[in-house]
This record gives C-alpha cells, structure tokens and sequence, in this order.
C-alpha cells in the first residue's frame, strides 16, 4: 500500500480569498470586493491562529427570494426554465470527538443524496459550475471536496492551476461567494441558489461563466457546524 503525502501551504488557501474577492468586484451587491493579492491576505491581522483577516467573511445582513412553481405554470410565466433536479441534507455529529474534521461527512452525504435525485454519476464532469459555502477561505476547499468534485486533497491544486476561476473549466464561487459579497448567514442558500439559477439562465451578467453552463450545484453549512444541505439545478 502507497500513501501520497499533501502538503497544504497557507498561499494555497490564501488564493480563494483573493479570487472571491476579485470575482464580486463584478457583483452589485458586493460588500467585501476588493482586488488583493496573495501577500495581503497572509499579512492580514491575525485574528485565531491561523485564521487572518480576510480568510474571513464576516457575518451581514442580506435576504434572499425564490419562486418555485411546477413546470406547467413556469412555461407561461418564463422561456428561461431551470429546473430544480435534486436535493439533499445530512446532519453529522455535534460532538468535535465523533466527527471527521479532515473530511466534511455532512457535505458529501447531502451532496450524494443531490447527486442520486438529479440522476448525476460523475459530478466532476457533469456539475459546470459551483457555489459552495465559503464563510472561510479554507471552507470553500473543505467543501469543495465533500461536494465530490475533486479528491481530498486536490482542491487547494486545482484553485492554484486555475481551474475554479470564473473561465476554468469548474468555476467556483463566480459570485464572489461569502468571501467577496457578504455573509447573511440563514439567507445564504438563498442567495446561492440565485446565483446559480443567474448563472444557468445566461443572467448573471459581469459575473456569467463561460461555455453556455447546464448545471450547477450550490450547497450551504450550519446548525452547530454538522449540517449540509445541498441543491442541484439543471437549466430546461
């Protein structure tokens, strides 16, 4: 048996505060955008080691709306139908002792409930784009992983090759996520979701990924820091 050593650098996880922040210069709602570079993230105040800063995205005010309505009614009211294909939500443990701290358990079974819903195999090539909940730098990481689209440990390597930026080939956060837009807490799977369904209608404007996306993912974390829920939305 072989074993693959990962070393995770602080510029790794430094590097999704900077292209979060970068993204919501893009967003009109945007709180926290601000075009930073690597260094003026690792030089940030300290605020719980090893936590700076603006590895932070602070808690805000905000709100957010949806309309779900069945498929006979959407088609008279919109000709930009994007469907809701799946849903799902886990709750993991409260005790920090009986819980997997490496790997965020409460994501990845949300996430697989989502995934067998909306009849997805293979996340990694059939999710275009992704909102995960990023109230932290390294989270987006954290959840990125337990959203399945990439291996442990392969998430930090696939934001420093580009890949999770607005025109890689897995956006992540286009947005500008938590980190650039704010932090309303209960109303951010709101507003994720609304970025995905911006982003799958060809609406998001400045902030529209490339490559004419079909579906994207959006999921959200919180209670005592167990649950996951997760939403799957597939354009018509």
């Amino acid at each position: 048996m072989s074993f693959v050593k990962s070393v995770l650098k602080k510029e790794d996880i430094a590097r999704v505060a900077v292209k979060n922040k970068r993204n919501a210069l893009d967003h009109p709602c945007a709180q926290l955008a601000a075009n930073l570079t690597i260094d003026d993230v690792l030089n940030s105040e300290m605020m719980a080691w090893p936590v700076q800063r603006l590895d932070i995205s602070p808690p805000s005010d905000g709100a957010s709306a949806m309309i779900l309505a069945s498929e006979e009614v959407a088609k008279k009211l919109t000709d930009d139908l994007v469907y809701l294909d799946g849903a799902g939500w886990c709750i993991d443990s409260t005790m920090w002792t009986d819980r997997d701290l490496y790997f965020p358990e409460y994501v990845a079974g949300a996430a697989k409930m989502a995934y067998k819903m909306a009849k997805i195999e293979n996340p990694r090539k059939e999710i275009d784009v992704a909102e995960p909940y990023d109230p932290f730098d390294y989270k987006e990481l954290h959840h990125m992983e337990g959203l399945l689209l990439c291996d442990k440990g392969e998430a930090p390597i696939l934001t420093r090759e580009g890949v999770t930026e607005r025109d890689g080939d897995l956006p992540v956060c286009p947005s500008g996520g938590l980190l650039g837009v704010g932090n309303p807490i209960a109303a951010t799977m709101g507003i994720k979701a609304c970025e995905i369904y911006w982003q799958l209608a060809g609406k998001a404007g400045k902030r529209q990924v490339p490559n004419d996306p079909q579906v994207g993912i959006c999921q959200a974390w919180g209670d005592l820091m167990q649950y996951g829920s997760v939403l799957i939305m597939r354009r018509g």
